[in-house]
């Protein structure tokens, strides 16, 4: 038998009998969110006005959640449907326009993909390199961006197609790479960076087996740089390791620079 209190009365109001959101505070809610505002800075001046978030009622999770859920609905309303209505606009416009969409089953959009005629047309010429990231979310929906670009002539970037998913399990990214490769006539790059996501991996090894399949060097950077350690104050090794990264042209080039840079910072049985 407690003969004190199972939690400290300041955090009384994160249990879950103790919260929730009222019709008044939904209806607050919204029309903050049409305003333009952010959940969190929703959030924070509902817990302001209530004179903190202990006597706001909700949990700032219970928040993010709700407003999420109104996203939702708003996705599941007009603005799907302005979606789908433009790409048949493009259709009528451009014959060439290629265009598929997703629905999860509740019938919700979760995945969208798009591109024109002049994509395929860039696809045609310059589709031997094809560079995909998912970086990138949108900030109202939470969806991911998924550009499929690539480099022209010119050394400018130049889009093969774009597209949202809802996800970025290996479903999706396969769902994704072949609908793209239907809207290019079953054209497969020669060679497809990506980052090192694995759900990734395995989508390019099912719908582009023949296809060389490369990690971006941004990311390799950025994952290295995470594991240098006292070495990261040191500015001629990075200066050497980024020769090795992105100065090196042939292979023999760069085992020779890479095992120098490894024998002159002491880095042997360290790889």
């Amino acid at each position: 038998m407690h003969n004190h209190d199972l939690t400290r009365s300041q955090w009384h109001y994160l249990h879950r009998s103790e919260r929730q959101i009222t019709e008044e505070k939904r209806e607050a809610i919204e029309t903050m969110q049409k305003s333009g505002l952010s959940s969190t800075a929703s959030f924070n001046y509902m817990a302001i006005e209530a004179g903190g978030e202990e006597n706001l009622g909700h949990s700032k999770k219970d928040h993010l959640n709700y407003c999420t859920r109104l996203k939702m609905k708003q996705i599941e309303g007009g603005d799907a449907q302005a979606v789908t209505d433009i790409m048949y606009l493009e259709l009528e416009g451009d014959p060439n326009f290629f265009f598929r969409f997703r629905l999860d089953e509740k019938g919700k959009l979760r995945s969208l993909f798009w591109r024109d005629s002049m994509m395929m047309e860039d696809y045609g010429i310059f589709g031997d390199i094809v560079v995909f990231d998912t970086a990138y979310r949108t900030n109202r929906y939470n969806l991911i961006c998924a550009p499929i670009v690539g480099i022209n002539n010119h050394w400018n970037n130049c889009m093969f197609g774009c597209a949202f998913i809802g996800d970025e399990k290996i479903e999706s990214f396969v769902w994704l790479l072949q609908t793209f490769k239907k809207s290019m006539g079953g054209k497969s790059p020669i060679s497809i960076f990506t980052d090192q996501d694995a759900a990734m991996n395995n989508a390019i090894n099912q719908v582009f087996p023949d296809s060389r399949h490369r990690l971006c060097v941004w990311h390799l950077h950025q994952n290295a740089i995470t594991r240098f350690g006292a070495l990261k104050r040191d500015p001629t090794f990075k200066k050497t390791f980024n020769y090795c990264l992105y100065k090196c042209v042939t292979v023999v080039e760069f085992e020779t620079n890479w095992r120098s840079m490894l024998q002159q910072y002491e880095l042997i049985g360290e790889e």
